[in-house]
């Protein structure tokens, strides 16, 4: 016995499981403009007002666009609808996304407390604080339809990947290979070296190396 308590988490439904995975990969790397979207789940409570009422089962607000805050005034009728064309791009990218219409109806105060808050947030691919956010909230029971996933170069552009570089070296007589010793010079050839390249799993790439470059380059089918 430590003394310590095992972690109690709470229990997920599949339906909540699925909107966890569906979700984040369906809006994370798309773009709006020189923004690349990003999608995740906040672990502090929907605090603040300005939620619109979508439908009976989601609800959305703007916190942020183009880096200023966007505070609404409820009694504002004009200034909220200033808001909602500004940020119509970004909605627009969202729906596309999710299968969802961002139709803005009632301000309501805060969504229901079993819904999943969602904030999605738009970033240039070099910075970490984006310039726009967007949160949703969505009933765990809701009907997606999430576009397939997108190749989200500029997130994981940074990104480390461990490879293994193997060069192919000179064909030398068993008998002058076992000569070689410690210190000696052997000439591989000029550059570009024939390179093989092996990723993570069973990825294998034959390429060229250029060493002086630090460049290597694929071979191109055909």
């Amino acid at each position: 016995m430590t003394g310590f308590d095992r972690p109690r988490f709470r229990e997920v439904s599949l339906d909540e499981a699925h909107l966890r995975q569906a979700i984040p990969a369906a809006l994370c790397g798309r773009r709006v403009g020189d923004l690349v979207l990003r999608a995740r789940f906040p672990f502090a409570e929907a605090q603040g007002r300005g939620w619109f009422r979508a439908a009976p089962d989601l609800a959305f607000r703007i916190r942020r666009l183009d880096g200023k805050a966007t505070p609404i005034d409820p009694a504002d009728g004009p200034a909220a609808a200033m808001l909602l064309d500004d940020a119509d791009p970004l909605l627009c990218e969202i729906e596309a996304a999710l299968g969802l219409t961002l139709t803005p109806g009632e301000l309501i105060e805060r969504p229901a407390e079993d819904w999943l808050i969602v904030t999605v947030e738009g970033a240039r691919p070099d910075e970490a604080r984006a310039d726009s956010l967007v949160d949703l909230a969505v009933a765990p029971a809701i009907a997606l339809l999430p576009a397939p996933p997108v190749l989200a170069s500029g997130l994981v552009r940074h990104v480390p990947v461990p490879v293994r570089l193997a060069i192919a070296g000179p064909r030398l007589p068993p008998q002058e290979a076992a000569a070689l010793a410690p210190g000696d010079l052997l000439l591989i050839g000029p550059e570009p070296l024939a390179a093989t390249l092996h990723g993570p799993g069973e990825t294998t790439i034959l390429g060229r190396l250029l060493p002086r470059k630090l460049l290597f380059r694929p071979d191109l089918p055909g």
